[in-house]
């Protein structure tokens, strides 16, 4: 079976795609990255197939064109056999040829018998037949040489159609070793192709293989970076109140939290690691819940546009590291757009570029599963349901790859107007106390245990939060005690009050 053009087509697109994945910096999907060493696999099986079709069609063309010599050499000496039979028959003709004409010659010189029939006939009566003997010899000696003139000439017209029909199968066989020589010129070149692409495909998985090697999953995400990232995490609390909205920068946070604040209202505690935009904002004050809340990421960056005595002194005490405005404010600006004191503005980069050699990496805070892997039995199918804060009132709908967010019957953009749609939601019903550095202030308490619902790949797990101490990362199980994994991805996690949610139709 020879390649055909679309499976070349198919190869060249092959490598196109995996080249173009190769050239991938920055965060990639290990999943992703399986695949393609996977189909590129497939696609060398092909290969390796395909080759071993065109070495089998080789060996059969290299068998086809000795036969094809072989009958040429054959061909040629039975044409060599009719014309050694040919020139036999010119020889041949010669004699009675000659025997003939010397006959002739005689019987003239002679007189003709049929010319002479009188004479002949009186000889006869008078009893003089030797005469008449020897030209009935003469006659009988031309007959005898014209008949076998006419054998050997019937012959030659024979042998002349013998040797038509042998010269034109020869020219059939040479036409069929021609184009068999043809066929067996492109398939050894189009093996060579193949060995060309075979190679290749070797090389390239060889280079996803190492790539794949030097994947590390993102401690808050799952996704797969290539190198480890060493950098401590970096929260930014984030306005949510309508002047503040759309906001900047979300999108590109690993995790969100989203905490009630005072008046029914909510705030963002935005975490970034695996990645960052070039802003975030509005930036706005901490809350006094937010240490014992983000002790959990292992000395993190804490961004903030400042915060009363009592909060920057529990900020002092508390083991985030302080890059807020207030400490750094070197590092913010504020924008014209808006008013204060919803504009003013930060760069993540420089914040960590400022926080250099303080905090450290986060802790994981999740389990993730494989995208293959099945999620637990007891998991419902859900597409939408509701977080009621108060004030605001939060949905999220099942868009298939994710769950997107809307806020008070709009939905969640960012700045650019990309709609927020996280991989996974939880919605962690909080207990809240009073702030001690403002009674008007809620507290999250964020120490203990809780009910929590896990949104993951359209479906409901029910379970429990559990956290025993300040420098625990938060657990998520299901009512048997085990640890629900999620995808990779962003992960939002809602605060409101117990009871606070609801499962829409």
């Amino acid at each position: 079976m020879r390649l055909g053009s679309q499976f070349r087509l198919t190869l060249i697109a092959a490598t196109t795609m995996v080249a173009s994945l190769v050239a991938l910096n920055g965060p990639v999907d290990g999943q992703d990255i399986t695949e393609q060493i996977t189909e590129l696999e497939s696609f060398r099986d092909r290969i390796t197939s395909q080759i071993a079709a065109n070495d089998a069609e080789i060996c059969s063309l290299e068998r086809d064109l000795a036969g094809l010599d072989a009958a040429i050499v054959k061909q040629r000496g039975a044409i060599g056999l009719v014309a050694d039979d040919i020139e036999r028959a010119v020889d041949a003709r010669r004699e009675p040829a000659r025997t003939r004409t010397e006959m002739a010659i005689l019987g003239y010189i002679g007189g003709d018998a049929r010319s002479e029939a009188f004479l002949q006939e009186i000889m006869v009566l008078e009893g003089n037949d030797r005469l008449s003997r020897r030209r009935e010899l003469y006659r009988a000696v031309i007959d005898h040489a014209e008949e076998q003139l006419n054998a050997i000439d019937e012959r030659l017209r024979g042998l002349a159609l013998a040797l038509d029909e042998a010269r034109e199968t020869l020219a059939q066989t040479r036409q069929e070793r021609e184009a068999t020589q043809h066929v067996l010129d492109q398939t050894i070149t189009e093996r060579d192709a193949l060995v060309v692409e075979l190679d290749d495909a070797a090389r390239q998985i060889s280079e996803l293989v190492a790539r794949r090697q030097r994947l590390r999953r993102a401690p808050l995400t799952g996704i797969l970076l290539e190198g480890e990232l060493v950098r401590p995490a970096l929260v930014v609390k984030i306005d949510n109140v309508a002047p503040a909205r759309p906001q900047s920068g979300i999108n590109a946070a690993d995790v969100v939290f989203v905490e009630l604040v005072e008046s029914g209202l909510s705030r963002f505690a935005a975490v970034f690691h695996s990645d960052a935009p070039r802003e975030v904002g509005p930036v706005r004050s901490m809350r006094t819940g937010d240490f014992g809340l983000l002790t959990q990421l292992n000395r993190p960056l804490f961004a903030n546009s400042g915060g009363n005595r009592i909060s920057r002194s529990e900020l002092a005490e508390s083991e985030l590291v302080d890059v807020g405005a207030a400490s750094r404010s070197d590092l913010y600006y504020r924008r014209s757009h808006r008013s204060a004191p919803h504009n003013l503005y930060t760069n993540p980069w420089n914040l960590w570029s400022a926080g250099s050699g303080s905090g450290g990496r986060p802790n994981p805070m999740f389990e993730f599963r494989e995208p293959g892997e099945a999620i637990l039995a007891e998991a419902e199918t859900v597409r939408r349901f509701r977080i009621d804060y108060g004030a605001t009132r939060v949905d999220y709908e099942w868009n298939g790859s994710g769950w997107a967010r809307s806020q008070d019957g709009r939905p969640t953009l960012d700045e650019t107007g990309v709609r927020v749609a996280p991989t996974t939601v939880i919605v962690r019903f909080t207990n809240y106390g009073q702030s001690r550095a403002d009674t008007k202030s809620p507290e999250a308490i964020s120490v203990g245990e809780g009910t929590a619902w896990i949104f993951t790949s359209g479906v409901r797990v029910s379970g429990q939060w559990l956290r025993p101490a300040v420098r625990d990362t938060t657990s998520y199980v299901d009512s048997n005690g085990n640890v629900v994994k999620i995808l990779p991805g962003r992960t939002w996690i809602e605060m409101p009050k117990p009871e606070s949610a609801s499962i829409l139709e």
